[in-house]
């Protein structure tokens, strides 16, 4: 097992000493990492293992299923990047799997099972790793809908005041500042676009994009359908569509709190056995 492990940190070297200089900018301008980073050897080794095996090629189905996760998180800009970004530190976290189980079989007696061990936590890293990135859109887009009501809210009264759509999605982008919220991010990065003369109908498109939910494209669909008539026709589109949102809202408060009650069951039947065993332990005892 140890000589096993010698030849796994041997490769791992050789692959990052070899081939460090081709991917050096990559990592550079997508993670900032430099040759001083002892992460920056270990991820210029594992994206050469995934050109070398050609694993973007062999794992095109399941990676699509990674793509269109991180389209949602990120857009579709830099989508491919964190894509590949996402296949670097699958390969990097299950080597690590295995190379720690081999150090533990080398110190048990050269125990093979901890291989095995090592192999299928690393197996499992990649769908680990997609289950968290599949929550974070998740909980992305369920932010999105909580927030969107609000913002279409604000959007009618200021039309209703007599401003144009476009100065009235500056005003509220202005009024978010540097606002977490992945929805005000959006909307920050439209208004940026309108206040240097962009295309209205351009920015709301690549807006939606951005989002990628069903009540934004509603939205923006809604905006550019009504937005060069303005005035009441406008507000009544509007109108309906803050109903409906609004009703979204609340159905998903409502899955919300049903999930938070569901996690809490477990905690409760816990917190019921420990105090049945404070409880009858004395009693027990007293009858011995």
């Amino acid at each position: 097992m140890l000589v096993l492990l010698l030849l796994q940190v041997t490769a791992a070297t050789m692959l990052a000493v070899s081939s460090h200089r081709s991917y050096a900018s990559w990592l550079l301008e997508f993670r900032r990492l430099l040759p001083k980073d002892p992460l920056y050897w270990a991820a210029a080794a594992a994206l050469c293992v995934i050109d070398r095996l050609q694993l973007a090629e062999r794992l095109s189905e399941p990676l699509h299923h990674v793509h269109q996760v991180m389209i949602g998180l990120h857009g579709a800009k830099s989508a491919l990047t964190h894509t590949r970004w996402f296949v670097a530190g699958s390969v990097l976290i299950g080597w690590g799997w295995v190379l720690l189980f081999t150090l533990l079989g080398s110190l048990l007696d050269d125990n093979a099972e901890m291989l095995v061990y090592g192999l299928l936590l690393g197996v499992g890293t990649p769908l680990a790793l997609y289950k968290r990135e599949q929550g974070a859109l998740i909980r992305k887009r369920r932010s999105m809908l909580i927030e969107l009501p609000e913002v279409l809210n604000q959007l009618m009264l200021l039309v209703g005041a007599g401003e144009t759509v476009q100065q009235a999605l500056i005003r509220i982008a202005d009024k978010t500042g540097a606002s977490a919220d992945p929805l005000r991010m959006e909307l920050s990065e439209a208004a940026r676009a309108l206040k240097m003369n962009g295309s209205f109908t351009k920015c709301m498109e690549d807006f939606s994009k951005r989002c990628s939910l069903q009540e934004t494209t509603l939205f923006t669909t809604t905006l550019l359908l009504n937005y060069r008539r303005g005035g009441e026709e406008m507000l009544v589109s509007l109108r309906e569509l803050s109903m409906t949102l609004w009703d979204k809202r609340k159905a998903l408060a409502k899955t919300l709190g049903e999930e938070a009650s569901s996690k809490l069951v477990f905690p409760m039947v816990l917190i019921f056995f420990i105090v049945m065993v404070i409880v009858a332990v004395p009693a027990l005892l007293m009858t011995a």
